[in-house]
């Protein structure tokens, strides 16, 4: 796939990189240090990782470790030997990106014409019994498309995630941080999530999390007037504290959208690079302004978005800030689009 709002696109010496990546036999060597070390869940992806035509030895050796596995998966290249792979060692999920609902949308954001080919694969992994789930990543390209993705999740009874927010390309060789690339304004970002709820919700169902989000913002804004905090929290998630990721050139970070901090595994072994990891993740805060926030319950920042927005951790990320805004206007709306004239 060649998706435009892709960073990997714009990488120079594609193929020479392509020569670095792990060999088979020092993925296994990670993992065995990694479950020695206590890792339980492990999540495979990419770029896609069943191109590699060596996936399924790897898959299977790391299945046959203990390991509960998913997979992240375009769902385009799942091959009879690889469903013949999960039949034997099913996999705990697979998600899998569904970028459109036709031919044409698959075309325009992904320059390949695969709808049919993935549709079908889905309708494969249910017929084995994989767990899996479906997720549509909302861009300019294919925003046309929500409702009918909706009703396809209906009828094959899957789960969809819809995320309408798009990392700029901070992954790239030459950095651009914050810089918009085929990705929607921050308002029409925030407008699309809004859409999405109203989909998923019913009419009352979404007015009443509208009044709930509204009232956590007033509670916010008294509360943050009372107690000014001087420093930015530290990491929400659980990236770098129980959770790390591993490049496909061996290094590790706490997060797979962020590109530091990072620690080379080949050189430093596994277990001293996780403690470093872990360590240089607790001195990481978030900005200050986004711990008095009133619009915290609404804003989904996390520490990547602000590395990949700003160059910095600590740096209040404008374009997430926006969209926010224009999720709570969106709320206020229908707050007051219920009360009494």
């Amino acid at each position: 796939f060649k998706c435009k709002m892709c960073y990997i696109h714009s990488l120079k010496n594609g193929e020479k990189l392509k020569q670095k990546e792990l060999s088979v036999d020092q993925w296994i060597a990670i993992a065995k240090e990694a479950k020695q070390c206590g890792t339980l869940f492990l999540l495979l992806t990419g770029g896609e990782a069943m191109l590699r035509e060596d996936f399924v030895e790897i898959y299977s050796k790391l299945s046959t470790m203990g390991f509960r596995i998913a997979i992240n998966s375009n769902g385009s290249v799942i091959t009879n030997e690889i469903l013949e792979c999960f039949k034997k060692y099913p996999p705990t999920k697979i998600n899998i990106s569904l970028y459109g609902a036709s031919e044409e949308t698959y075309i325009k954001l992904c320059g390949i014409a695969a709808k049919s080919r993935v549709t079908e694969n889905i309708r494969k992994l249910k017929q084995i019994g994989i767990s899996f789930r479906t997720i549509m990543t909302v861009t300019p390209y294919n925003c046309m498309d929500m409702e009918k993705i909706y009703e396809f999740s209906k009828e094959e009874n899957t789960t969809l995630k819809i995320g309408t927010y798009t990392f700029p390309p901070i992954r790239q060789e030459e950095q651009v941080c914050g810089e918009d690339i085929e990705r929607f304004s921050a308002k029409e970002a925030g407008r699309n999530r809004i859409r999405w709820e109203q989909l998923l919700y019913s009419k009352d169902g979404f007015r009443q999390k509208a009044y709930k989000k509204i009232s956590e913002c007033e509670e916010i804004r008294r509360i943050s007037e009372k107690r000014n905090e001087k420093e930015g929290s530290g990491i929400l998630c659980q990236a770098g504290r129980s959770a790390y990721w591993i490049t496909w050139d061996g290094k590790m970070r706490p997060c797979g959208l962020m590109t530091y901090p990072e620690v080379n595994i080949l050189e430093e072994g596994f277990e001293t690079a996780w403690r470093q990891i872990h360590t240089m993740t607790k001195e990481i805060r978030l900005p200050k302004e986004c711990s008095n926030c009133e619009n915290k319950k609404i804003c989904r920042v996390c520490a990547a978005m602000c590395q990949a927005e700003t160059g910095r951790f600590d740096k209040r990320p404008e374009y997430v800030c926006k969209m926010a805004e224009e999720m709570k206007k969106r709320y206020l709306e229908e707050v007051l689009a219920d009360k009494p004239q």
